[in-house]
This record gives C-alpha cells, structure tokens and sequence, in this order.
C-alpha cells in the first residue's frame, strides 16, 4: 500500500465527523481544567507561610476544583453535540439540551434520603463521581445518540413547525419535541426497564485501552507511538488520541485534585499533563530541540531560516510551522528522530517518576507555556521538574543531531549547486 493511500485512509479517518466532534467538543475541557487548576495551584504554593495562611480556607478554595474537572463529562455534552449538530445543521443548543437529559439518565443515579442521615438533611441527592472523566464515555454516546434522533427526525420532517410570526426560539425548541420524547424514552427504558448500567458497559468495552491508562511502562510509551507515527503521514496524532485516550487520563487528573482536596498526595503521574510537560516539548516529536538545532548549528541558508522562524513557536509548543515548512512528515531525515525522540522522553520520565524523583502532575497550566515553566507549575511547583524538563530538551538534542547533520549538509551541498538557495522540495531530498 502506498504512502498517498496509507494517508488518505488515515486523513478520512481524522476527518470523520465524529472523531472532530469528540476532539473540538473536548477541547471545552481545556479552558474548565486550567481555571479549576488555578486553585489546586493556589493551595500547593511551596512556601510555608502562604499554607499556613491559606489553611482555613482550603476547603472553600476547592469548590472550583469540583466545579472543574469533576463535572468535566457535563460540559463535553453540551459541546460534542453543539459541534456534531453544527455538522448536521439543526439547532445545536436544543439537541444539546436534549443529550444532557440523556446523560444525566443513563449515568446518575439519584439518591433519595427519606431523613437525615449523617448530616444530611432529608431530600433527593446524586453523586458527582460520573459526571467527571469517569463519565466521559457514556457523555459522548449520548452527544452522539441525540444529534442522529434530531437529524434523522428534521431530514424527515418528523418535527412539530410553527407559523410564521412565532420567535425562532420558540419554533426550534417545539421542532425538538418529538425527537426530544423518543431520545428520554429511550434512555429512560435503558436505565430504569432493563436496568443497564450504561456508563459501567462502556468502561468494560473500552477496559483494554484502559491499560493505558495506569502508571505503567507501556502507558508511557504506546500513546507517543500511536500520535507520532499518525503525524508523520499528515494527521494531527491527538485526533485519533483525545477521544481514546483523555478519558483515562482525566480520570487520574480528577484523581489527584480529590486527593489534594482531603489533603491527601496525588496518586496518579499518567495524565495529560505528564505528555504535555516532558515530552512534547515544543509541540508533538518534541520539536523544540530541533528548531534549537536548526537556528544555532546549521550550515545552509535554508535551515538556519527555517529555525530563526520556527524557535518562538516552539518555545510555545506550536510547532506547525516546523512540521509543515521543513516538512517533518514523510521526511526521511526527520521521521524516525520524531518518533525515537519523545518515545525516549517518555521513558526516562517514566522511570523518574516511578522512582518519585519527580512530583506528580497535579494541574492544567496554559499548554503554550514554555517546557520547564508548565512543567514546574503542573507538578505543584517542584523544581525537579525543571531539571527532568531540561535534560527532556538535552535527550531530544542530542537524538535529533545526527539527522539534523545529515538534512543540513545535503542542503548546503543543494544550495552549492544553486538549487534555488536551498528551496527544494521533499521529493528532491529523497
């Protein structure tokens, strides 16, 4: 099989419309976890005095951790089906209503206390445990199931339409009755008829990838094969990973934030943050070290222009630039240092952190933090991070050299020859 096919079939996998509701639909989660870990931040400062102070209010300081990362799989609802329904275009605010009311059926069990029961009042009651990541399943199974019942009923005119002259709110909330009715009677028979336990079957159909999300070895390592090796055909690697894998990651986020909230050390490493912070540094293949490489010790006028416009982005883990201008996909110079790099990464990050060299991660930083910063802060502020983070950089270096050595020289020997000041095209480097 060629490479044009090998990538059109992974371009219409990552093209798919639902694997790019899932991706942009959780991108929701970015700006919730960062805001959340801003007070998981503010209660780990590694400065005596400031905890001694803070200590009082620990408890009011972790009701927007809750708010967070807990209820992340509420919000992912909402925004997978505003997205998948922006495909399909029917209204995207009615149909995510509908998905919610789905989710909050099929996923959360409500706890009735006929009196007070230690310390609480008597009343109606649910837990928060699956509206966090462990819910994030059974979240976009509904996102899913209630824009194909509101497409499927629009494309047939199975709606209720209002006359003209009725606000258009009014008219898209009735259009999404009859679809609305069937999504809960449907949901309502799964759960309280056949009493299915939806959010417990998805985690048992998905319990193999769960394997990669405990702190072992291959956890490590297997997901920078699988993002790295999708990149170089073209396709951006957290397509394919975010619907797979962010729910095992963020379950061991939410983890450690309930853990730091009852005072408790964090009990996970494998998390987002733990790729994020010491392996893709610079973005995805670890790139920093190459635009590092390409700026300072390059010989020919192409690649030290490529890095005087590529190292900013990449101090920024935007690394795009880098990965389409050289270009990095398919490269025979580049292709295996961006995988072997981060795989290498991975590892050594593994071994510290297994060892407890290094802090776990404990927080969402800002992803266009520089390396050691966003490593440094995502850790609770242990300056072992720094140190991983850099000698991360170093390992990456000094993998990358020797490819980076032989792309420089066959451009300078290009450029000798004339060929257009070292513009030359992939085929050509070949």
């Amino acid at each position: 099989m060629s490479y044009d096919t090998i990538s059109a079939k992974m371009g219409q996998i990552a093209n798919n419309r639902y694997l790019t509701a899932i991706r942009d639909g959780m991108s929701v989660i970015i700006p919730v976890s960062i805001i959340g870990s801003f007070f998981t931040i503010l209660l780990n400062l590694p400065i005596a005095s400031w905890n001694n102070f803070i200590k009082p209010y620990a408890a009011m300081l972790s009701v927007p951790m809750y708010y967070s990362i807990n209820l992340m799989a509420i919000y992912c609802v909402f925004s997978i089906t505003s997205h998948l329904s922006k495909y399909y275009k029917v209204d995207p605010i009615s149909t995510s209503v509908l998905a919610e009311m789905s989710f909050f059926i099929l996923a959360i069990e409500p706890m009735v206390l006929n009196k007070p029961k230690a310390g609480l009042a008597a009343g109606t009651y649910v837990s928060i445990g699956n509206m966090g990541a462990q819910g994030l399943f059974t979240a976009i199974l509904c996102a899913i199931f209630a824009t194909e019942i509101v497409r499927f009923f629009n494309q047939h005119n199975l709606v209720i339409k209002m006359p003209n002259g009725v606000p258009a709110a009014v008219g898209k909330s009735f259009s999404a009755l009859i679809p609305g009715v069937l999504i809960i009677v449907v949901s309502f028979i799964l759960k309280e008829i056949f009493k299915l336990d939806i959010n417990k079957i998805l985690t048992w159909v998905f319990s193999p990838i769960g394997y990669f999300g405990r702190d072992t070895f291959l956890s490590a390592i297997i997901p920078v094969l699988l993002i790295t090796i999708v990149w170089l055909f073209g396709v951006h690697g957290m397509v394919i990973a975010t619907p797979i894998l962010y729910p095992y990651w963020y379950a061991n986020l939410n983890a450690n934030v309930t853990a730091i909230a009852h005072g408790q050390a964090p009990v996970h490493f494998m998390t987002e943050q733990f790729f994020q912070w010491f392996v893709w540094i610079g973005g995805a293949g670890a790139t920093l070290s190459l635009s590092i490489l390409l700026l300072f010790f390059s010989k020919s006028k192409f690649s030290k222009a490529m890095g005087t416009v590529t190292i900013l982005p990449a101090i920024f883990n935007i690394n795009e630039p880098l990965i389409f201008g050289i270009p990095i996909i398919m490269n025979p110079y580049f292709a295996i240092p961006f995988v072997l790099a981060p795989t290498a990464m991975a590892a050594v990050t593994y071994g510290a952190m297994k060892l407890h060299l290094v802090a776990y991660t404990r927080a969402v930083v800002a992803w266009t933090l520089p390396g050691p910063i966003g490593a440094w802060m995502s850790t609770g502020f242990d300056w072992r991070a720094i140190v991983l983070c850099i000698i991360n950089i170093l390992i990456s270096l000094a993998i990358y050299y020797p490819f980076f050595k032989m792309f420089d020289n066959n451009q300078l020997k290009l450029e000798k020859e004339g060929n257009n000041e070292g513009d030359i095209s992939l085929s050509e480097q070949k």
